[in-house]
């Protein structure tokens, strides 16, 4: 695929198939969208299949963090991984893993560090962690958790802030459908609860990232 000069290109990384966990396959692959050409290219795999993962782009390399795999009797192992990808090079390579194995999280990135958010732990319990990734140092540290544990929750960032944007909150047999707006600065000791509440009770997106090319 050609550089994209006037748009980034978006990365689709990873994922299940299927509708339930007992019949669901985790991917490896990794497809690429040209918005100017409107074409998909494959790229290399993933060195692991996975889904539930999050992903996100600094300086241009695309991080695929966490996840999990599918097990016998409709179980999950959960992934403490880490692995970069340069479209460059069309390559991937291994990271330092996070300190808490996960699926369900959100990534985000702000001034060059990026924001591992919740998820479930392999105890499948949702969890508050949030930990921040160095990629110049290939570091991972523990930063101020969630106000609320959750999970399957989505995250962006918006001048300078990193939101957490609904998710849900599991006491099973019960699932709780969050509409909770979270807001995290780096520079402040702990996130900024509550803004205005998301309209509608959510869960959010996984393997979600843009890269240029």
């Amino acid at each position: 695929m050609r550089e994209c000069t006037q748009c980034p290109c978006c990365t689709g990384v990873g994922g299940y198939s299927g509708i339930f966990a007992s019949t669901s396959v985790e991917s490896n692959t990794v497809e690429a969208y040209d918005p100017v050409t409107n074409t998909w290219t494959t790229l290399a795999a993933l060195p692991g299949g996975r889904g539930r993962l999050g992903v996100g782009v600094i300086e241009g390399i695309l991080y695929a963090v966490g996840g999990s795999h599918v097990l016998p009797a409709s179980d999950h192992f959960y992934l403490d991984s880490v692995e970069a990808f340069d479209p460059s090079a069309n390559t991937w390579t291994t990271r330092k893993p996070m300190l808490t194995a996960r699926d369900g999280l959100a990534v985000g990135v702000v001034n060059g560090i990026l924001y591992a958010v919740g998820g479930y732990n392999n105890q499948y319990r949702y969890i508050p962690t949030v930990e921040a990734y160095d990629p110049s140092t290939n570091t991972w540290s523990t930063r101020a958790p969630l106000p609320t544990s959750r999970a399957e929750l989505a995250a962006g960032v918006v001048n300078g802030p990193l939101y957490a944007v609904g998710g849900v909150w599991v006491s099973l047999p019960a699932v709780i459908f969050q509409q909770r707006v979270d807001a995290y600065t780096p520079r402040l000791p702990s996130a900024e609860s509550v803004r205005h509440p998301y309209p509608y009770r959510t869960r959010g997106p996984w393997g979600k990232g843009l890269a240029k090319r």
